[in-house]
């Protein structure tokens, strides 16, 4: 009994302690966040730094508006606010930049280092600085003062992050700010992970070249899949290496890829100005990525967003010139499969075996010891497989025969001149100026929409393209031994795509295929699908004089095109399979009814067709994809289904079971499921549950997220409206996740900008423009994002004046 008594002493004593250590962190969360939230109104000497005085005014939402004698100063200022309210952010990208994550939080993030350092993005940027021109080394610098003025005497101290790390950070470096464009080229170039798909799917049904195309369809008419890379038999252990490596990818550089975009020239619209709107889609996070800003100098005005880090507008307009962006979806990776010589040191090529280029690489790790990484380059790029994912058929990196993965991708060469590009654009005075300045434009590719002050609207699609050997497309893993595979060169400039001056006055993208299929050297040779970009014509055809309005309207659209485009053939479908389910009945009424097709967060019908579609898509594939399938799930997949249902009804019947299983069938049992599923997971009848009961935002702070009680003080989260392939995105999970349907990827800044004179932009971005939980800005603009408004900078009372001074 004495032991018993003191070992629930002891267990009680341990809960105490646990419950005093988190409170303890909680407390000293509070009070370091409470404390460093910067001065409302301030004067601040900032030495030979800046020539003469600025002036920062912060509207009713702490949108900043720098009044500067010089565009310099006005740079300079805008370095220091940033860091003023957004330095963790920029803190973390730079640290993920040069794979110095461990240095802050330790051996938790030490393989997200490996991989980046392996990448080389820090090596890159270094390099580039030295080719670019000096007026954008300039700017880099004016704003790395700015950002060092902040860090040497903060008037609150550190932002609470470092507070909570215990982490005083580095100077800021004009190289960092290069960093951003880096992540972007590879972030926005997401063709190599379905290179990895592709591969594992051909693997998956060798002597079936059709079976790949037809799951990867994401348009009416997709080329089939080209099969040179099966030349050569695939090695022992290729899926489990191919599937190790999509999971293993740093979530920082992990493809999301969307965005809308469009311009309507003086001819259609209202004021008789051209009319611009944009809305990149990326994964949320408290603070959102982007920053909202206001630049008034003698000599040029600018306002839009701009990235913490980075001393550009990215996307908004001057008093001439608006820019947007969408990304272009090419293929500007490819990923070689390098066969090993002899020798333990060196790769084949077709003259015989050479030797990787070595660098090392060393790690140093919060609270661990050192660790140096040998990273190997062939001559397509890194060797990924390196990563401690092992090779294809187990054997040690010095026994001969043996495969390894290598990287070439656009976004990794040293001569990269990006930045060149988005300086000029800021300063470009006509749209002709602004495609001059885009010639500049690396890495990623994009599709950039332009307006001007004549009216004038263009699309053009700036970038590096590799330039392809007959027979390789790009989407599947290439053979780097045969070298009929390796690049040729870029694709030229002249040959890009681009749209100047349309008839019709209307230019738009929504990640759409932008040349014909038969295109000789195609950007890519699938595309996302069109219905987005099919909504947004119609929608935008049907405006005969556009306002701002309609332009933030369109871009809070919640039509699908795809539930009008696969409803029909699923209803038919259940029509013959008579589902059982008592309520059955009455969702195809609803179902059927739902016209316009809107993915409203209060209505039932999103959420049935949504469960409906991720069960049906199990039952029709899983059996024939076996270990590939929740790779090739993670997405929608409206193609291949409706596909199926139509003319390949092979893929209903399900190989595990003895009996045949006809397509409406399964899609009645799908029904019958999803009913089930949802009154399981809401608690409530499926005509009673709403799309917005599971469809939900939920944004989390990087750091807070993981400290047990801050979490959910600081997280935001609330019932959104939309879907995948709706213009107002709701990218979402699956059913299958921890939280079924999660709102995780959408439009977390918008854009409205009116060129008639005198330009003026309207902006939301999803969160605030504070990363302080204390700040009233933390969080302001979330309602106001969630609900459709875009508000002018500058607009409402005046909260702060900050001056700073030489």
């Amino acid at each position: 009994m004495r032991v018993l008594r003191w070992t629930l002493r002891i267990l009680v004593g341990l809960i105490l302690l646990a419950v005093l250590v988190t409170a303890g962190v909680v407390g000293y969360g509070v009070w370091a966040a409470w404390h460093t939230v910067p001065p409302d109104s301030a004067t601040v000497r900032l030495g030979d730094r800046l020539s003469a005085p600025v002036t920062v005014h912060r509207d009713a939402l702490g949108i900043p508006t720098i009044h500067a004698e010089t565009l310099r100063d006005a740079t300079v200022a805008l370095g220091y606010v940033h860091a003023q309210d957004r330095l963790w952010q920029m803190e973390t990208l730079r640290r993920l930049g040069a794979g110095r994550m461990a240095e802050i939080v330790g051996s938790p993030v030490v393989g997200l280092d490996r991989f980046m350092r392996t990448l080389g993005l820090h090596r890159a940027a270094r390099a580039q600085w030295e080719i670019l021109n000096p007026a954008t080394r300039h700017a880099a610098k004016a704003y790395a003062d700015g950002v060092n003025a902040f860090l040497k005497d903060p008037p609150s101290g550190l932002p609470y992050e470092f507070r909570i790390a215990f982490h005083t950070p580095e100077p800021w470096d004009p190289v960092d700010s290069m960093l951003w464009q880096r992540f972007m080229g590879l972030q926005l170039s997401g063709n190599w992970h379905e290179e990895l798909l592709n591969t594992r799917l051909q693997t998956r049904f060798i002597g079936e070249p059709e079976a790949p195309a037809f799951l990867m369809r994401t348009e009416p008419d997709t080329p089939p899949l080209l099969t040179t890379a099966s030349h050569t038999p695939p090695p022992p252990g290729l899926d489990g290496m191919l599937a190790r490596l999509a999971a293993m990818t740093p979530a920082a550089i992990r493809p999301t890829l969307a965005s809308n975009a469009w311009a309507v020239d003086g001819r259609h619209t209202a004021s008789g100005g051209a009319l611009l709107a944009s809305d990149p889609h990326l994964g949320f996070q408290v603070p959102i990525r982007w920053y909202l800003a206001r630049i008034e100098t003698p000599d040029l005005t600018l306002e839009g967003a701009t990235f913490p880090g980075v001393p550009f507008v990215i996307i908004g307009h001057n008093a001439h010139v608006a820019w947007g962006f969408t990304t272009t979806h090419s293929d500007t990776i490819d990923l070689y499969r390098e066969r090993l010589g002899d020798d333990a040191g060196t790769y084949l090529r077709p003259d015989g075996p050479v030797p990787f280029t070595v660098r090392n690489e060393t790690i140093t790790i919060r609270f661990g010891d050192s660790e140096t990484l040998t990273v190997r380059e062939t001559v397509h790029g890194p060797v990924l497989s390196d990563l401690g994912w092992g090779r294809f058929q187990g054997a040690a990196p010095e026994a001969p025969g043996t495969e390894v993965i290598a990287m070439a991708a656009a976004a990794l060469r040293p001569n990269d001149t990006t930045p060149d590009a988005l300086y000029r654009l800021n300063r470009a005075r006509t749209l002709d100026e602004a495609r001059t300045a885009l010639r500049a434009w690396d890495a990623p590719q994009q599709n950039i929409v332009l307006a001007d002050a004549t009216g004038r609207v263009g699309m053009v699609s700036p970038g590096r393209v590799p330039l392809r050997a007959p027979g390789h497309d790009g989407r599947l893993l290439a053979l780097g031994w045969t070298g009929t595979m390796d690049w040729q060169g870029w694709q030229t400039r002249e040959d890009l795509p681009s749209t100047i001056d349309p008839p019709s006055g209307r230019v738009l993208n929504a990640n759409n295929r932008i040349h014909p299929v038969d295109r000789v050297h195609p950007l890519a040779v699938s595309f996302p699908e069109p219905y987005r970009a099919r909504r947004l014509a119609n929608r935008l055809n049907a405006l005969s004089s556009a306002t701002p309005s309609d332009m933030a309207a369109l871009q809070m659209d919640i039509v699908s095109a795809m539930a009008a485009d696969l409803l029909p053939p699923l209803l038919a479908a259940a029509d013959v399979g008579a589902p059982t389910h008592a309520d059955a009945a009455a969702a195809l009424d609803r179902l059927r009814a739902w016209d316009p097709p809107e993915m409203a967060a209060d209505r039932p019908e999103p959420l049935i067709l949504a469960a409906w579609l991720d069960i049906l898509t199990r039952r029709l594939f899983q059996d024939d994809l076996g270990p590939v399938f929740e790779a090739w799930a993670g997405r929608p997949r409206p193609y291949p289904t409706r596909a199926a249902l139509e003319n390949a009804p092979h893929w209903c019947d399900d190989i595990r079971t003895p009996a045949s299983e006809p397509c409406p069938e399964q899609v009645a049992g799908a029904l019958d499921a999803a009913l089930d599923w949802i009154a399981e997971e809401t608690g409530r009848d499926a005509l009673d549950a709403r799309w917005g009961d599971l469809h939900r935002v939920r944004m989390r702070h990087d750091l807070f997220r993981v400290i047990p009680g801050i979490a959910a003080l600081t997280g935001l989260e609330a019932p959104t409206d939309g879907g995948d392939f709706t213009l107002n995105r709701g990218g979402h999970a699956g059913l299958s996740g921890d939280r079924p349907f999660e709102h995780v990827h959408g439009p977390g800044l918008r854009a409205v900008m009116d060129l008639a004179p005198p330009a003026r932009g309207r902006f939301i971005i999803a969160t605030g423009q504070s990363a302080n939980p204390f700040s009233p800005h933390y969080a302001d603009q979330f309602e106001l994002w969630r609900t459709g408004r875009v508000v002018r900078i500058g607009g409402g009372a005046e909260t702060a004046v900050l001056t700073l001074t030489p």
